[in-house]
């Protein structure tokens, strides 16, 4: 007999990034990528320099188009839409979200195929600390307390 745990097919709204939300989202549109990661490709793309070959494909570089240097990027689904065009023709090519004691921050930005913009969106809870702030505010009410 075989043990097979039962996986939620739909998680619950307090385990995903963008429900729940405490404080307003912020939103920028950008038309270079506000994100340092693909800053400097970018505007070798749009200048027609050679980029450097994303080494899961293959090593070197290679003059390339904005489809073509996307094209490894995927879709967000909860975030589809360009800020700019309003359209859906956008890939995500920077995500990073964390969560510290329940609490979270998340940061993501997309690429508008259609009108080249960047639109950025991000979120902190109010009180949402890291845990190093956590431990140093813990600490400084323990010296004060002592005091």
């Amino acid at each position: 007999m075989s043990r097979k745990s039962k996986r939620p097919t739909v998680l619950p709204d307090d385990v995903l990034y963008n429900k729940n939300l405490r404080a307003p989202i912020e939103t920028e549109l950008n038309v270079t990528p506000k994100a340092k990661v693909h800053r400097v490709e970018w505007n070798k793309i749009m200048q027609g320099d050679p980029v450097e070959i994303n080494p899961s494909i293959g090593h070197g570089y290679k003059i390339m188009t904005v489809d073509e240097w996307s094209a490894r990027w995927k879709r967000n689904d909860d975030f589809p839409s360009c800020l700019k065009c309003d359209g859906v023709n956008t890939k995500e090519h920077h995500f990073i979200q964390t969560w510290c004691r329940q609490k979270k921050k998340w940061e993501s930005e997309l690429l508008c195929l259609d009108c080249h913009t960047f639109s950025w969106r991000s979120y902190s809870d109010p009180d949402f600390m890291t845990p190093e702030q956590y431990q140093k505010q813990y600490w400084q009410q323990q010296a004060k307390a002592t005091a």
